[in-house]
Formats: C-alpha cells, structure tokens, sequence
C-alpha cells in the first residue's frame, strides 16, 4: 500500500492524565469515520476521523488487519493511494487513559483501467517511432516530411500496431521523392547487412520505394513495390555505407490513397514479424499483476529481491527488477523466477528469449523444471548497460515444463522483461 502525504514511523503512545480531585476522565464516545473515493483516481480514498472530542484522544488508523498503524495527526481528510484491486478493510481505533475502542468499514478497490498507449513492439527495432504512435494531428516523432507534406497524415482506425498509424494521399503520380517520409537516423555499422520493412495497404495499385540518406552521399534504391488491398509487408535489405542511416519512404510515384504501419530496420537479412505475444508461458511481458506480484510466476527462491520496476521496461508498464544483495554467494537458484507449467512434447525443441538491463554485470540462466527432476541448464549470460535479448534452446522431456530465471549468482541490481518461449 502506498500512502500520499503521510508516511512516518508509527511509535506507541501511552497517554496519561494526571487527574486531581476534580479532574474529570474524558470518556470515549464511539469512533466514527467517513470514506470518500477521489473523483479523478479510482486507486485514492480521504479518510476522515468524525469521533466527537477527537481532539482529546490519540488516534490511529491501520488498513488490513497485517497493514501499518499511521497516526490521525492532521485535523483533515488523510488521503491513501492502493497500488491493486480487491477487498480492503479500513480500522479507526481512538484510545483515552481509560481504554480505546475501534471501527471498521470496508471498501473494495477498483485500480484506473490502463490507458491507450500501451502496445506491443519488436524491441529489435532500430526505428524511433517505427509505429507511428507518438505524436499529434499530422505529426509524427522521430519521423520527417521532406517532401508532399500535406499529403502524409494520420490514420486513427484499422492501426496494425498500437491505435494510429500514417495515411498517405497523393493527388497525382509523379516521381518517387514527392511524397518522402524520412526517419531520424538510425545507428548501423559500415559495411554490416541490414534489413527494413514496412506494412502497406491500399487499394489504388499505389508504389512505394525504400531509400537511405536522402540526399546525401551515398545514398541507395531500393526496388518498386506494388500497394494491395491487404495488409502486406514489404522489406528491403542492403548493406550500411555509413555510421548511422536515414530511412526514406518514397511514395510519390503514383496517385491514390493508402495507409503505412510498422517500420522496422534490422540488422541482417530477414525482416520481422509483426510484434506479438504468442508464446508458450503466459505473461511473459509481466505486464499482469499488482505490485511486486506476477500473475503466473512463482519466487522459488530470493523473494525479497524480486520487485516490480515501472521505469526501466523494455515495453508496455512493467518489468522485474532484481536486487541481489553484496552477500550474494555465487549460487544460481538462490534469485528463482518460475514461470506455470506449458504443454510441451517430448522430443520437441524450444527456445526461450529474454531481455537483460543492468549496469552491475548481472549472470542470469535459464533452466527447466526446477526441482521436478529431468531439469536442464542453459549456460551463464551477462547483462550489460544496455537492453540485450539472450536465448536458450532445449529439447522437452515432459509433457509439461515450466521455466526458470536463475538470477542469484552476482551481486547487483538489474531488470528482466519479455520473456518468451517458442516452440522451434
């Protein structure tokens, strides 16, 4: 439970009241509060103290029976923020020198749906903004209208990934560069094969062209492609002459309407496939749970280190972040991340990929069915500063198998995220 404004150790008060012979021990009426949800988050309640007298007694609010006692101290409202849904139970308790008396409400917690931004994405992608989805109106982040800039807009329904994407309206045909959509440059290596792609659809028999550093030196050409009425990826591989690359779309050629999504450059000679989830665990993008639980994922071991993390993600609004502690012994399993059994066949091969993050040279490795026997063991992987995608890939000997991330053997923190498995 997080707690906005008032967040302090709570020491036990015993109050006393040295009464004379005509001192007089004030009574304890019975406590009463009032529970007031917040008109603009679902997640914030205001508690206030209504006991009569308030103010002549010691007062102390605890929510759960396991939750921390937090002192009345304000005149006011106290305002709580929950971090998951579900069943809460809200106890004043108000003591005096001649003993304490508690009230109890209950409230059931509904957190704020997620928003609209959230989508599925290839990390892989050198593209900024390869999904067109930030932005405003007509303007698209990390992307360029070199040329026929009225004639690139965006597109709000039919998006193949996220909620928006690029439509493209050309009055007439002419040449190719007319209507240019260019990206930020783009880090590639001199001399190394890289591939990009993009996702079209129209109905007008439109033609587009992938080019590099429009007007530069150096610039390259790729072939002519053919709009259809169905979805359809187009891609285009060639070899980087420079440090870093613009993309540009070229799409002037002919007249027509047609809409574009999912502009990916990556290294080497195969395009890839629209962003997914598909995999055999579930929830492996973590994205599912309430604090630093994850609907189906046990802790088997290092528990206390197994976090939430909302900053450091690769996509979508969580991750796992691991702290192992400067007494880590070396020990793989001791840090245990297991996901629920998936149906696997004997014999079969699989692979599973995941993403490290983490500055303190984190060994991370993947084994299988801990503790079941038959387990496998995936060798050690390094993390580094930067996300990186490692993966292992066994051969089941069960009908079922679940997948574990042993994290324990180096001290440090590091973050986990998008953890798939796939059948080969």
């Amino acid at each position: 439970m997080k707690m906005i404004r008032i967040f302090f150790a709570i020491i036990f008060c015993i109050l006393v009241w040295s009464c004379g012979e005509d001192d007089t021990v004030v009574q304890i009426l019975e406590p009463s509060f009032t529970i007031t949800p917040s008109t603009e988050d679902s997640s914030v309640y205001f508690f206030e103290n209504t006991t009569p007298g308030k103010e002549n007694f010691y007062s102390y609010w605890q929510i759960g029976l396991d939750g921390p006692k937090v002192a009345d101290a304000t005149n006011g409202p106290i305002e709580f923020k929950f971090d998951s849904d579900g069943f809460r139970r809200v106890i004043l308790t108000v003591v005096s020198a001649n003993g304490n008396a508690a009230t109890i409400q209950d409230i059931s917690v509904i957190l704020p749906a997620p928003d609209d931004t959230r989508f599925l994405f290839n990390p892989e992608n050198l593209l900024s903004n390869g999904y067109f989805v930030q932005g405003t109106d007509d303007d698209f982040d990390n992307w360029s209208k070199f040329n026929g800039e009225d004639r690139i807009t965006q597109e709000l329904t039919g998006a193949l990934v996220g909620f928006r994407t690029t439509r493209i309206t050309n009055p007439e045909g002419g040449e190719q560069f007319e209507t240019q959509f260019v990206s930020d440059a783009a880090p590639t290596t001199n001399g190394e094969m890289y591939t990009v792609s993009l996702w079209v659809k129209g109905n007008d028999s439109s033609v587009i062209r992938f080019s590099t550093n429009p007007g530069g030196p150096g610039d390259q050409y790729g072939p002519n492609y053919t709009v259809t009425p169905d979805w359809s990826q187009y891609s285009w591989t060639f070899t980087a002459n420079s440090a870093t690359t613009l993309i540009a779309l070229d799409m002037g050629a002919t007249a027509g309407t047609f809409v574009i999504d999912a502009a990916e450059l990556v290294a080497g000679e195969q395009a890839l496939p629209l962003p997914s989830n598909d995999s055999e665990i579930l929830n492996g993008g973590l994205e599912e749970g309430s604090g630093d639980d994850f609907t189906n994922w046990s802790k088997n071991n290092g528990a206390d280190g197994l976090l939430e993390e909302t900053v450091e993600v690769l996509g979508g609004k969580r991750g796992l972040k691991v702290v192992n502690p400067a007494s880590a012994s070396g020990v793989q399993y001791e840090t245990q991340f297991v996901s629920d059994g998936f149906d696997t066949v004997s014999g079969d091969s699989y692979t599973v990929s995941f993403w490290i993050k983490g500055a303190d040279a984190p060994s991370v490795r993947v084994s299988t069915n801990p503790g079941a026997g038959g387990e496998q063991y995936g060798p050690d992987y390094v993390g580094s500063d930067d996300w990186t995608q490692y993966s292992y890939t066994f051969t089941a000997n069960s009908a079922t198998t679940t997948i574990a991330m042993d994290m324990g053997a180096t001290a440090g923190t590091f973050y986990i995220d998008d953890i798939k498995v796939v059948k080969d």
